[in-house]
């Protein structure tokens, strides 16, 4: 991640005061940068998926049902996220994924019992491709480079 950093979200929920207010600054202040990085970018994903996505706090809390990698052929593949949160569900499909790096902290349990989506960041580079990178649970992070992005709700 390079806004939102778990480190800082860690601070921020530590019982030493000075350490959360710290910590809670940080945060703030990265989240500021990111936020008009985001709305440099926005208009470039599809709105179908920008409305759902603004609808739903930008997915924060929704836990991963699962993780689908397929279509793997000519040096890219899909990814499917299947999460929820209440009553929505919603499949996220990722293609022409050329890079997936996910990392399960040994040290931790799942906050919330699941992978839970806490914060996430969209980045656009010079070649089109975007990259999506996902802060779970304070010391997990997935991150995707995909070149296409769509949504289905499920219920």
């Amino acid at each position: 991640m390079k806004y939102y950093i778990g480190e800082y979200w860690a601070m921020m929920n530590t019982s030493d005061i000075k350490t959360r207010e710290e910590g809670v600054k940080k945060w703030d202040e990265t989240a500021k940068e990111y936020g008009d990085y985001f709305q440099s970018i926005r208009d470039k994903l599809p709105k179908k998926f920008t409305r759902e996505f603004d609808n739903n706090c930008w997915f924060h809390d929704f836990t991963f049902d699962s993780i689908n990698v397929s279509k793997i052929e000519k040096r890219t593949s899909t990814i499917e996220l299947i999460i929820t949160h209440d009553t929505n569900s919603f499949k996220i499909t990722l293609s022409g994924v050329t890079s997936f790096t996910f990392n399960i902290p040994s040290t931790r349990c799942w906050l919330c019992g699941k992978l839970t989506w806490g914060y996430n960041e969209f980045e656009l580079s010079d070649d089109g491709m975007w990259i999506i990178r996902i802060l779970c649970d304070i010391e997990s992070e997935l991150e995707i480079l995909f070149k296409r992005i769509s949504i289905e709700k499920l219920k």
